[in-house]
């Protein structure tokens, strides 16, 4: 694999992304959900299944310490296997935001595919609850995880690599836009 041509097909891939208008609008929308949850005091709950879970752990750190807003991923072991355990492993993602979410959180859904079953049973918890729903996905533009946000972004890409580092990057840039700079000092 010549690699100037991996990453002129990720650049490809990511302008793309970057020149749909529905990205456009979906980043200025993500912006003033995400911010609203510090008026009205609610919080931003985050999930995903295996590279994404990474993503949404190391994103909700970024969402609180460094944009000072409440935020939390669910993928503790203790969490995931008592869950698991007890509702099984589709359920997971349910039962966490019956338990920890409330109406005005803010529920963002990371799945490279958009079909995890555990992912889509949390978003139709987050929506019993009245949750606004972000969501990231990728591969089929028809995936089933889009048709359940109030906001989506999607990666017209089959490549998990790509997928997993645009969700990253536009994650990055929703939490240095609220915090309103790319350089700021840690907290």
């Amino acid at each position: 694999m010549d690699p100037k041509q991996y990453f002129e097909d990720f650049n490809q891939v990511l302008s793309e992304c970057l020149n749909d208008p529905q990205h456009q609008r979906s980043f200025s929308e993500a912006i003033e959900v995400l911010k609203q949850t510090q008026k009205d005091n609610s919080k931003i709950i985050l999930i995903g299944n295996g590279g994404s879970s990474a993503i949404a752990e190391h994103m909700a750190i970024d969402l609180t310490k460094n944009a000072g807003l409440r935020a939390l991923a669910m993928s503790g072991s203790p969490m995931l296997t008592t869950f698991s355990n007890d509702y099984g492993y589709e359920r997971l993602f349910e039962k966490a935001i019956e338990s920890y979410g409330d109406p005005r959180d803010v529920l963002i859904a990371i799945s490279s595919g958009g079909t995890s079953r555990n992912i889509l049973n949390g978003c139709m918890m987050a929506r019993a609850k009245k949750m606004k729903i972000v969501t990231f996905s990728g591969f089929d533009a028809h995936n089933p995880l889009r048709q359940q946000g109030d906001i989506n972004f999607w990666v017209n890409s089959r490549s998990f690599g790509y997928v997993e580092l645009i969700h990253n990057l536009f994650l990055h840039y929703i939490n240095d836009a609220i915090i309103g700079s790319v350089e700021y000092m840690i907290r």
